[in-house]
């Protein structure tokens, strides 16, 4: 049985690789003075009308890296744990870390998270919202090449998610959001703290259909 739910597992995965849009690129920029602290976000929320609330329990799968086309740089795998339980390994640099601050996020919004077991011993249909989180590493601004070393770099946040049939079938999954961010911010240093409240601020913001842009505190 759990053979069988990898393989849709596995199968749901790469059917949304393949189907990754290109990152968004920056916003467009000449000059960037931003504390180090600080950095601008250009986001996007869409959020599906058919159902206004994600159910309460929720599964996240640890976060894969994009390259500069969108598409995931590793994949995916599965182990089995000292107590026999299936779980999910990420190779990318912030996987767990990324997953685990959604998962506290999450908690402080209501949800629930549960293990890869609990989700395919669930009995009901459309019982969890499943969260994919991806993002890229820091890369200097297309928007402003000549800038020095210790400005104008640039991320990109995305996270999808979904309910399924209690059989995990990826075809009949029904999709309930997709939320985008495109950082700029000053030193490349400053990435992986931009990521991590990237996925933040994004699930601050489920259940939003719209485009904005912001500034966002770091501290």
């Amino acid at each position: 049985m759990k053979c069988t739910l990898f393989s849709l597992l596995l199968a749901l995965l790469l059917f949304g690789c393949r189907h990754a849009e290109e990152a968004a690129t920056a916003p467009e920029t000449k000059t960037l003075n931003l504390p180090t602290w600080t950095f601008l976000a250009k986001a996007s929320a869409t959020s599906a009308t058919e159902q206004a609330t994600a159910p309460k329990l929720a599964y996240v799968f640890p976060a894969l890296r994009l390259n500069a086309q969108g598409q995931p740089i590793e994949q995916l795998a599965h182990r089995t744990l000292p107590d026999g339980t299936l779980s999910w390994y990420s190779p990318a640099p912030l996987g767990y870390e990324l997953q685990a601050i959604a998962q506290r996020q999450l908690v402080k919004q209501g949800f629930t998270p549960i293990s890869f077991d609990a989700l395919t011993a669930v009995a009901t249909d459309h019982a969890v919202t499943v969260f994919n989180l991806y993002y890229t590493q820091a890369s200097a601004s297309r928007d402003n090449p000549q800038a020095t070393p210790e400005a104008s770099w640039t991320t990109f946040c995305r996270i999808t998610a979904a309910t399924f049939q209690k059989d995990l079938n990826p075809n009949t999954k029904r999709d309930l959001m997709r939320q985008e961010l495109v950082s700029l911010f000053n030193g490349k240093a400053t990435g992986k703290s931009v990521s991590k409240h990237s996925v933040v601020y994004l699930l601050e913001h489920m259940g939003e259909t719209r485009q904005w842009s912001d500034k966002i505190n770091l501290l």
